[in-house]
Formats: structure tokens, sequence, C-alpha cells
């Protein structure tokens, strides 16, 4: 909206069509780039007048044509097609498929179905970028170029981030977003538990971070009765001792007996 604001200061002639209903919001916005590009003032009432006897998707076509080519003049376009033949004429084309041949730019068209809002944003991108190749190029631009250089800038973007996972999330993923407390498989409010503690210098390097849930975490390893703490030693993630009230086990390690699971599930359930 901003965009068709702009242009509408620009041109008096689309500001009259589009706030006295000539021309729909998609119409508006897609004459917007036509009526942005230099040296298009004397051809903005020839789009508009074009715009209420062509489709939107026809209109775009145009659109697109005029700014590749640089000539903005609406009426070196090719022909308006004219009415359909009668049902019993014979098919120009010698076949009965109601399909019609494609030239030229349509075999390499790319097509892309999405919401409106979003095909008008992309198609403001696409325009932007065309602009700007064209002032440090010295050349036109086409859409095909602006898309390719839209899709290098995203891959080029996102393969500079070496961890797409943020930082404070690593050990959980790593961990398997769950609970490394042999036995427990929760993967609900986790915490990030230093194994040697910060107050005693322990730092914030992977080895010496374990996932926890939040019942082990704060109900288990610091408990405030000595005898319901889980201790935790060693190095994470493969390398880690596990001291509890109930055995000692290290990292991985699942219960044998179904009577230690079972003493286990009663004391998880008490501290939790």
């Amino acid at each position: 909206l901003l965009r068709l604001e702009r242009a509408c200061c620009v041109s008096s002639v689309l500001a009259a069509a589009w706030r006295e209903g000539a021309l729909t919001s998609s119409q508006a916005q897609t004459l917007v780039a036509v009526v942005l590009a230099e040296g298009s003032a004397r051809w903005v009432a020839a789009w508009v007048e074009r715009a209420g006897r062509v489709t939107l998707r026809r209109l775009e076509d145009d659109v697109d044509h005029a700014l590749a080519t640089g000539d903005l003049d609406p009426s070196s376009l090719p022909a308006l097609p004219g009415p359909p033949p009668a049902p019993d004429a014979p098919d120009p084309a010698g076949v009965q498929t109601g399909a019609r041949p494609m030239h030229g730019r349509e075999r390499n068209r790319v097509r892309i179905h999405a919401p409106v809002e979003v095909v008008r944003l992309l198609r403001a991108s696409l325009f932007t970028i065309q602009r700007r190749i064209e002032r440090r190029a010295g050349r036109t631009s086409s859409p095909g170029e602006a898309l390719e250089a839209l899709l290098d800038h995203v891959l080029e973007t996102w393969s500079r981030q070496e961890h797409p996972i943020p930082r404070e999330h690593r050990v959980f993923a790593r961990d398997g977003w769950r609970c490394t407390v042999p036995g427990c498989s929760s993967h609900a409010s986790l915490h990030a538990h230093h194994v040697r503690f910060r107050s005693a210098g322990g730092g914030d390097e992977p080895a010496n971070l374990t996932t926890l849930c939040a019942a082990h975490h704060l109900r288990g390893v610091h408990a405030p009765s000595p005898a319901g703490r889980i201790r935790i030693h060693g190095r994470a993630p493969e390398h880690l001792r596990f001291d509890t009230p109930l055995g000692t086990w290290g990292s991985g390690d699942i219960r044998r007996s179904p009577g230690a699971i079972a003493v286990s599930e009663r004391f998880l359930v008490c501290r939790s």
C-alpha cells in the first residue's frame, strides 16, 4: 500500500483511477511498477485503459514485458485477442484441443502459486532488484535475472549460519530433545544442566552440558534434601555417570530388572 500511495503521488492519473474505482487493488498494484519506471508518465493513461480491457494475468505479463524491454508504450505490445470464435467455427490450429502453442518467454516461465499477498510482495521485491541491477550494470534486467539474484542472496545468507539451531537449543538437539537421566523419556520443560556447576567453575562447553527435564533438574539435582539428590559426573554426552538414590547408571543405561523400574517410577512420581 505504501508503494501504491507513492506511485499515486507520482502520477495523478493513477491516483484518480485508483480512488474513483476504475482500477481494482490488484490492477493498481500491478501498474505501480510501470508508473515508478523512469519516463513512463505519458503512458500511464494508456496503461490504465488497457487494465480495463485485459485479465489481471495478461496485465501482469504486459507489465513484465514492458519493463524487460524498456518500451513502456502499451501500444507496442501484442494486439489484444479478438472475440472468441463461434462454437461451429473451424479450429484455427487444426486440432480441437483448446490449447495454444507456447512461444518465446512462455517456455521459460516459472509459475509460483501462493497467496495474493505473498505474490505481491515477491513481485515488488523482484522489481526493486531489477532496478538495482539496472543501475549497477547500466542495462535492462529481466524478472528472471532478478529472481536468480534473489535466490543467490538467500543461499548466501543462510549458508553463513553454521548452526541453524539456536545456541541455547543445541544441547537439546544433540540429546534428542529428551531428558538424559536413564529411564526418563520426558521431552517437556527441558533445562540445560551444567555437569560441573558454574559456581564451581564449570563452563558452557558442550561436554559440560546435558539435557534434564525440569523435575530431575530442580527436584533431583538441586533437591533440598541430600537423600533425594541426583549427582551427575563425567563428560557429555557419552561419558556421564548418574548417581541416584536407586543406584548408579551410565549414559544411555536402561534399568535391567522390573523391580528396579517399578521402584524408580515410584521415586520419579513422588519427586515430580
